[in-house]
């Protein structure tokens, strides 16, 4: 009894991800919100944080009373090697962060909510899920997906629900909004949010088309992707999201290679860059093009003029704090503090920058040089480990993932980083037939 509750409460985990988002992004809706807020300004006790909380004492009973057997399998020594170092990083944030003013968060609540938490699901799904529930829990995560775009879609073209729909260029942004303002956010979290199962979607219907001789043939899950695949890649263009842009080109291109053989690749690939040069050309109409081309005159740095005053900012960051970085959610604190004495000059767009905008430096500037190490070790591990083989499709994810954190940090929502995690248990635990090269 109690593994079935276990395996399903595993499943519905995505959707308790949305509704903690739902719940930070719009809380002046919620009339007992102050119920879980705490001390700092981003102290929150989430609905996820919540839920996992329930998904961990079920799984406490389960294992004492023998229902749930926590060793259906081993965790890689990859692993156990990047979480044992995350885990020290957060350990010594916890004792010897610096506090830079104002301190935004409580160290333990910011390192409870997006390492502790999104890591012990990571680990639970990894060690007690069967084969079955990790694919439910995949269907159940895609689903939630497609949900999250659907409504983000309906927002973008009616503006029927409180917040912004878009930001000052046209961007879909909505539900990334402050959550005392309603004013849009950074249009890139929804095109983080939407790119995992946009991949996934063209690994599978790229795989049918390659196996699937008959329209009979076609497994059930098809037409979710067939769904999904529209679904997310609208909301990515709505984002005008370079970053995203160029992630899944690069990511669709190796895909198509490792899938096809060389002449069918070359054809895939021509095809391939004809979208993309058409995504390019409609870019070049819109008023953030225009903005980074300097077609109109802005006010501000705009985001290609500012990355180079945000990486001197990390490079003095790291440089004055090797071991330990600033802390966690310091990072814009420290900025707004030292950035003009840093670079020279006052910082030149309209907000300070809440994070380093590259993956791995967000890592080490957040938890210092252990953390940086150990998602160094877990990433290099699943390349290591799978090669880019087609027949597992997150690995497609998570190098989109590592190429749009080459200019932009994947990871510093709670969402966000709960997704990496579920993207890095997939690299493991889904596995397609493998197709035959086409």
């Amino acid at each position: 009894m109690l593994k079935k509750v276990f395996n399903r409460l595993l499943v519905l985990t995505p959707w308790a991800v949305l509704l903690g988002m739902l719940q930070v992004n719009f809380q002046q809706f919620l009339p007992y919100q102050r119920i879980f807020k705490g001390v700092h300004f981003f102290d929150y006790f989430t609905v996820t944080d919540i839920f996992v909380s329930l998904l961990l004492v079920v799984f406490v009973i389960g294992w004492a009373s023998k229902q749930i057997k926590f060793g259906e399998r081993k965790l890689p020594k990859e692993i156990k090697a990047a979480i044992l170092l995350l885990m020290l990083a957060g350990v010594l944030q916890l004792l010897f962060q610096v506090k830079y003013e104002p301190v935004l968060s409580t160290p333990s609540e910011y390192f409870r909510g997006f390492f502790i938490y999104p890591i012990l699901y990571f680990v639970l799904l990894f060690k007690v899920a069967d084969d079955k529930t990790v694919g439910n829990t995949l269907t159940s995560y895609v689903y939630m997906v497609m949900t999250f775009c659907a409504v983000a879609l309906l927002q973008f073209f009616s503006g029927i629900f409180p917040g912004d729909a878009k930001d000052f260029t046209g961007r879909l942004t909505w539900p990334y909004v402050d959550f005392l303002t309603l004013k849009s956010s950074s249009a890139n979290w929804a095109a983080f949010f939407a790119t995992p199962v946009f991949i996934l979607s063209a690994a599978h219907l790229l795989r049918d088309v390659i196996t699937v001789k008959s329209r009979r043939e076609l497994p059930r899950e098809h037409w979710l992707y067939a769904a999904a695949f529209p679904l997310t890649g609208l909301v990515i263009f709505f984002t005008q999201s370079y970053g995203a842009f160029v992630a899944i080109f690069v990511a669709s291109s190796l895909l198509l290679f490792r899938s096809l053989k060389l002449k069918k690749f070359l054809a895939a690939f021509v095809v391939l860059a004809l979208v993309a040069g058409g995504v390019y050309f409609l870019q070049t109409q819109t008023y953030k093009y225009k903005i980074l081309s300097g077609q109109i005159d802005y006010r501000f740095d705009n985001s290609v003029a500012s990355r180079g005053d945000i990486y001197r900012m990390n490079a003095a960051m790291i440089l004055e704090h090797p071991i330990l970085g600033v802390g966690l959610n310091e990072y814009q604190s420290y900025f707004t503090l030292k950035h003009q004495q840093i670079l020279g000059h006052k910082y030149g767009e309209s907000l300070i920058p809440p994070h380093a905008h590259n993956f791995f430096m967000s890592f080490w500037t957040n938890l210092g040089i252990f953390g940086f190490l150990g998602i160094l070790v877990l990433i290099a591990g699943i390349f290591s480990k799978f090669k880019l083989k087609p027949e597992y499709p997150a690995q497609f994810v998570m190098l989109a993932i590592m190429i749009h954190g080459l200019i932009d940090s994947y990871y510093w929502r709670q969402e966000i980083a709960y997704t990496f995690w579920i993207v890095a248990a997939m690299c493991y635990l889904y596995r397609t037939g493998k197709p035959e090269k086409g």
